[in-house]
């Protein structure tokens, strides 16, 4: 029967580590008791998931065996940060305390929570855990061994900083300080990552948060404006998720030039507000937002929004009406190409995006070309030199040349650069379709099919439909990732928009005039068209 129920557990522990491998956590809690899982860990579990903190919370289904469990040893092991509540139980679990050493030794974020004790008695092993530890060196005579690393993992926790529930009350106001000091840490840790390989990023979020007031009580929009290419995107995801922590609620809207038609702007309005205010159930149902209630519940929070890609005046009004119905503190950034869209909304700050100085240019393609941060033989300084002449500056032009000359010989490099004097120096498309046009063939199909129809499409579902079409599709998919004509986020495969239009120029100039001799048809009016003349479409091929 023994054996039977150890096997069981063993079974169950090691599908539920199954399960856990597969990701990672931001949170971890560690706690003891029933009612501190009820009440107090409850609430803090449940705020930390509404700020889409990725948390791990000891499940029943996680059995329990005389070693700490394989899952809970991956859930630690995976996770940024562990929260240790220590309660008057806590040290009474021999569970919990091999919980603890294992996150005291893992040496990442812990963020303690004395829980209705005293932060001595858990350093000390005073009080209800010197009880406890009474029990265990009883029960643990012929492992004094477990019982030192217990003692020493405790005080190591207890020496932290931590929360103390005797002095923040009431529980409310304390799980809103830890939730947002976690936040702090998680961003403090992922704010730099996120700018690596970014470079001169940090020189542009100095001056754009220099344009805001630091501390203004009021709301403030600003707008970045440049031409496509220079990163404008790219800003304001750095910017968004350097200074997220400081309000109450964050949205970014992507790509809102794709949301030109009434029902897609609709339902983009509708995600915004119900994620803002926090609300499955809102539903707008008129074009502008008129329920006073809804204003007021605007008005009262902090909210920080992106609202990326603009093109149209109609849109930002579409979707905010008037500029001022957030919150005091509330900051809101535009991106675009087109400055009077700016300058109609009435956004008075502005920030021009700038060209990359000549040694961040320098370092962005070497990184490209060569997989280092500047050239090492003369031959390295003399190509970019003759790249950098003709890209002016732009950051996505750099990365897709860049890109195309790595891993080629000397003499292709050199020769392929001199091709770039063909190209009219203000013409970022013709870089591109440089780019394109080094392609195999089968790499231009594959293109052209995903700036057509699968932007924004999971990668595998992609990879699975090209293997039916072209030969060797999932190579072919990893080296226009690695040309940076496309990219691969969260398993959706991006593309600027830049190349996307490219993309679409392409197929479009096929025939300009006859939709049903292209290649692909993709806009609903010219598949209609094309339907009802009953025209033909070429046979599949197979590259």
């Amino acid at each position: 029967m023994l054996a039977s129920t150890s096997s069981s557990s063993s079974s169950s522990s090691s599908a539920a580590a199954d399960m856990i491998k597969a990701r990672t956590y931001d949170v971890f809690i560690s706690f003891r008791g029933e009612d501190i899982r009820d009440g107090f860990v409850s609430h803090l579990h449940k705020d930390l998931c509404r700020k889409n903190i990725n948390t791990f919370i000891d499940s029943e289904k996680l059995q329990r065996g005389d070693e700490i469990s394989e899952a809970l040893s991956t859930a630690i092991q995976g996770s940024r940060v562990s929260v240790i509540v220590f309660a008057k139980d806590y040290a009474s679990s021999k569970w919990c305390l091999d919980e603890l050493v294992k996150i005291m030794d893992c040496n990442k974020c812990v963020v303690p929570v004395f829980y209705g004790v005293d932060p001595s008695d858990v350093r000390k092993q005073r009080g209800n855990f010197a009880d406890a530890f009474a029990k265990h060196e009883e029960n643990f005579k012929h492992d004094v061994e477990k019982v030192k690393s217990w003692r020493t993992a405790l005080t190591s926790a207890g020496n932290l900083s931590g929360w103390d529930s005797e002095k923040i009350r009431p529980d409310s106001t304390l799980v809103d300080k830890i939730v947002n000091d976690i936040l702090k840490k998680l961003n403090r840790g992922t704010s730099r990552a996120n700018l690596e390989g970014l470079v001169g990023i940090e020189r542009r979020m100095q001056k754009v948060l220099s344009l805001f007031q630091d501390g203004f009580p009021d709301f403030q929009i600003l707008g970045i404006w440049g031409m496509g290419g220079t990163g404008k995107t790219t800003l304001a995801e750095a910017i968004f998720h350097y200074v997220l922590n400081g309000f109450q609620s964050y949205f970014f809207l992507e790509n809102v030039r794709e949301s030109d038609d009434q029902g897609t702007l609709s339902q983009l309005r509708q995600t915004f507000f119900s994620t803002i205010l926090e609300d499955e159930y809102l539903y707008i149902s008129t074009p502008t937002i008129g329920l006073s209630f809804l204003k007021d519940r605007l008005s009262r929070k902090k909210v920080l929004v992106v609202c990326d890609d603009v093109s149209k005046l109609s849109q930002l009004e579409y979707l905010f009406g008037g500029n001022n119905r957030l919150g005091p503190g509330s900051r809101v950034i535009v991106t675009t190409r087109d400055k009077q869209v700016l300058i109609q909304y009435g956004i008075d700050l502005i920030y021009e995006m700038e060209e990359l100085y000549d040694d961040e240019s320098i370092k962005l393609f070497c990184q490209r070309a060569f997989k280092s941060n500047h050239p090492t033989e003369y031959h390295q300084l003399k190509l970019s030199q003759m790249v950098l002449s003709f890209a002016n500056g732009n950051p996505l032009a750099i990365k897709v040349i860049g890109s195309s000359l790595r891993g080629k010989t000397q003499s292709y490099q050199e020769s392929e650069a001199k091709k770039l004097k063909q190209v009219p120096k203000p013409d970022i498309q013709k870089l591109l379709k440089w780019s394109f046009d080094g392609l195999e063939c089968g790499e231009k199909e594959m293109f052209l099919d995903i700036a057509c129809f699968f932007k924004g499409e999971d990668r595998d579902f992609v990879a699975r439909i090209m293997e039916a079409c072209y030969l060797s599709a999932y190579s072919r998919i990893e080296n226009l990732i690695d040309k940076s004509l496309i990219c691969v986020s969260e398993n959706k495969i991006k593309m600027h928009d830049l190349l996307l239009q490219m993309g679409w120029d392409i197929v479009y100039n096929e025939s300009p005039l006859e939709p049903e001799r292209r290649s692909r048809l993709w806009i609903p009016d010219d598949i209609y068209d094309v339907l009802i003349e009953n025209s033909l479409i070429g046979p599949t091929r197979k590259d």
